[in-house]
């Protein structure tokens, strides 16, 4: 028996739930994790049976609607072993629901007395929906997902039902979880108190060979004790640079000062920087987990775009989408369909309070962040798929629409309430910041609304019309036609707050340049041709009714050649700059087995949109962004 290495108790006082103090659980689970290095998972599972479950039909549901993905996605296609037996290894009979693959029905004879589960998981098999809540592993790192290896009775209540679980690793790994370590009394290497199933599924377990422990609280900080930890391949690489963790330290100063209470009792962010996993990231109420590629710690220069707003994205989550959550998400099992129409409040100024607190911290700069809301506002003026499908659309149908379209994209549109919720939660800010003379801002709403007395494992929901009286209690304005025009109308207004902000838009011919050396793309003509072309010719999208449209241009074409001389990312720069005065162009294109001549008639010449300062008003987007 090892002892337990890494003690990340979080105090059994605190569980809001009488039945976690238990002396018997209403499940235990033993996950063996020891052949995770060759993608493979094992666990049983142990529920004893009452006199009403005995000599009946029981229905075990595999977790299908797990928090965080939005979507009926519970990687149920991985499983690679499922058998019952009873108290005395004799095997129990198992079907499968007609219509519902998630549903088992186990035939539980009179004599059993409880069931045994044992589970074979194929790991590094996700789907779109499944990625941040699937299982992984490698040589020398992994993330278990509890919910690839368990089941649950029918009828539970996520909040009451307990699970005791111990987790056996390869030799020399390590763990980190939010779950409660205990002395384990038997071959496991590491045990956790019993907790319910809810609490023990969003508890992801991050394992490996190489480990370091981080504290991020900064003195004198009113804040529950925060860890971080970081696991790679490498050695070397859990040893971050300093920038980096001071960045971090900031990031719960600052939402400390921005949220001004916490929902959990600890925090324990889980931290991979690897090269054997995918880029990936969860929210979870009392942890979260995130993994990017190696290197990225090692200086302040490699950690930026998507793996530098990773963390704090994942870590507002605790606040605004497990502690405060849609009331249409807030069920107490994990097969109700979940109402997602409120995504663009739970990403949305998840997107937005996560950048703000990554820019104060100085994870970050202003440059950045001005950078990025150029290019989400040309975006959003771009995408045709408004001109059909409101952003509220995109809430719903949230799981269609994970994964991308790789053809015309802009018509179908994304999952655009990540991005344009958050243009919407910043022009709101503006708006408070303007109506009280800058007396008040979204924080006023942020302190009150995510609101925490005390730790609590219980989401406290939220229905459209609590947003909107939260907001009024701010300042009264008209939010509800507000929200209204942005969230249901069709077309939308996603360029609306620009002027608030104290900018403008204005169009250019010379592409707008960036911090770090980031500009648009000539080859992103969309704002002239309406066409924007890969390096070797290939065209990656077309704006409807643009001359490129006209000329029938479509995606997955490829330019061979120009005005008859071969293709390359120059020749089209010089050609679209003399485009004014030439009236035309001519491509060479194929498609499939086929060459074709096309003509584009345009002379317009280079257009690129960007976001000017207006000198005339405040910078209200630079006040937003400041330091607390």
């Amino acid at each position: 028996m090892r002892t337990i290495a890494i003690a990340l108790s979080l105090l059994t006082s605190l569980c809001s739930l009488a039945a976690c103090a238990q002396s018997r659980a209403d499940s235990s689970l033993h996950i063996d994790a020891t052949d995770l290095p060759r993608l493979l998972l094992s666990a049983r599972q142990t529920i004893p049976l009452d006199s009403n479950q005995r000599g009946t039909d029981l229905a075990l549901w595999y977790p299908k609607w797990v928090p965080g993905s939005h979507a009926p996605g519970g990687p149920i296609q991985n499983i690679a072993g499922f058998a019952v037996s009873d108290q005395d290894g004799n095997a129990i009979k198992w079907s499968r629901t007609p219509g519902e693959v998630y549903r088992f029905i186990a035939h539980v004879p009179k004599s059993a007395t409880e069931l045994n589960i044992d589970f074979r998981y194929i790991t590094n098999q996700s789907a779109a929906n499944s990625h941040g809540l699937d299982s992984f592993g490698a040589s020398d790192i992994g993330l278990i997902s509890p919910n690839t290896v368990l089941v649950y009775p029918e009828g539970m209540n996520d909040g009451e039902w307990t699970v005791e679980t111990t987790l056996t690793l390869p030799d020399e790994w390590k763990a980190a979880t939010a779950l409660e370590a205990v002395e384990s009394e038997g071959d496991a290497d590491y045990a956790y108190a019993p907790t319910t199933i809810r609490m023990l599924i969003d508890a992801p377990i991050m394992v490996g060979r190489h480990y370091k422990m981080y504290e991020l609280n900064e003195e004198g900080v009113n804040a529950p004790p925060h860890r971080l930890h970081v696991f790679s391949e490498m050695a070397s690489a859990v040893d971050i640079h300093p920038e980096v963790l001071a960045g971090y330290q900031r990031m719960v100063t600052q939402a400390a000062r921005l949220f001004g209470s916490h929902p959990y009792p600890s925090m324990d962010i889980l931290l991979g920087t690897t090269n054997q996993l995918d880029r990936n990231g969860l929210e979870h109420l009392r942890t979260t987990m995130n993994i990017i590629p190696l290197g990225t710690l090692d200086h302040p220069d490699n950690l930026n775009g998507w793996d530098q707003m990773l963390v704090p994205h994942e870590y507002v989550h605790s606040w605004c989408g497990k502690y405060r959550r849609p009331d249409a998400m807030a069920t107490t099992d994990f097969h109700t369909p979940k109402g997602t129409e409120l995504l663009w409040v739970y990403e949305g100024m998840t997107q937005y309070m996560g950048e703000l607190l990554e820019i104060r911290a100085g994870l970050g700069t202003l440059d950045e962040y001005r950078w990025s809301l150029l290019t989400r506002y040309r975006s959003a003026r771009l995408n045709q798929g408004r001109d059909w499908r409101p952003l509220a659309d995109t809430c719903s149908a949230s799981h269609t629409l994970r994964g991308g379209s790789a053809n015309w994209g802009d018509l179908r549109r994304g999952q655009d309430y990540y991005y344009e919720g958050a243009l919407i939660w910043m022009e709101a800010d503006a708006i408070i910041r303007t109506e009280t003379d800058g007396a008040k801002s979204i924080e006023d709403f942020v302190h009150a609304f995510f609101r925490a007395d005390e730790p609590t494992d219980d989401p406290n929901p939220y229905s459209r019309a609590d947003v909107i009286r939260y907001l009024n209690d701010v300042v009264d304005y008209d939010w509800e036609t507000f929200i209204a025009e942005r969230v249901d109308d069709v077309t939308g207004k996603p360029l609306a707050g620009v002027e608030k902000l104290g900018y403008s838009i204005q169009y250019t011919n010379e592409p707008p340049t960036g911090p770090n050396r980031s500009r648009i793309d000539p080859l992103d003509a969309r704002d002239s041709l309406g066409i924007s072309l890969s390096g070797d010719g290939s065209i990656r999208s077309v704006i409807l009714g643009s001359p490129a449209d006209k000329a029938g241009l479509a995606p997955r074409m490829r330019i061979m050649a120009i005005n008859d001389y071969t293709w390359s990312r120059q020749r089209f720069a010089d050609l679209m700059a003399t485009s004014g005065s030439e009236g035309s162009i001519t491509f060479t294109t194929v498609s499939g087995d086929r060459l074709k001549d096309v003509t584009i008639t345009y002379d317009g010449g280079p257009r690129y949109m960007t976001m000017v300062r207006d000198e005339s008003k405040p910078d209200i987007l630079a006040e937003i962004m400041k330091a607390r």
